[in-house]
């Protein structure tokens, strides 16, 4: 999973990247994508990212939130679906890279593939 800036019309640059991170990218399939996981290329408004980031800092607050506001999902690309460790770690840097994204004088996109 990435999120990118455009360039231009031909040229994308990484912001971020994740690995395993499955309640970020659930959390864009429900949030910028409309419901449809199939791996496209979709762009994300800085009030989105304003939006995870808050949540974001809210799981952070208080860990017992995290199933409420930002639920793992399960499957075979997915990795680890519980609250542990890995997820708090997973939270801290989505907020690194949204912080980025969010000052970014670029056009920002969402992106994911397996």
């Amino acid at each position: 999973m990435m999120l990118n800036r455009k360039i231009d019309d031909n040229e994308y640059g990484e912001i971020g990247y994740w690995r395993k991170v499955n309640a970020i990218h659930r959390w864009f399939v429900e949030n910028v994508q409309d419901g449809v996981d199939d791996c496209g290329l979709y762009p994300v408004s800085k009030d989105q990212l304003r939006s995870l980031l808050k949540v974001c800092e809210d799981v952070l607050s208080d860990p017992k939130l995290a199933d409420e506001l930002l639920p793992t999902a399960s499957g075979f690309f997915f990795g680890n679906a519980e609250y542990n460790e890995d997820y708090i770690w997973g939270i801290e840097h989505t907020i690194e890279i949204v912080k980025e994204a969010i000052e970014d004088e670029y056009e920002i996109y969402y992106e994911s593939s397996w």
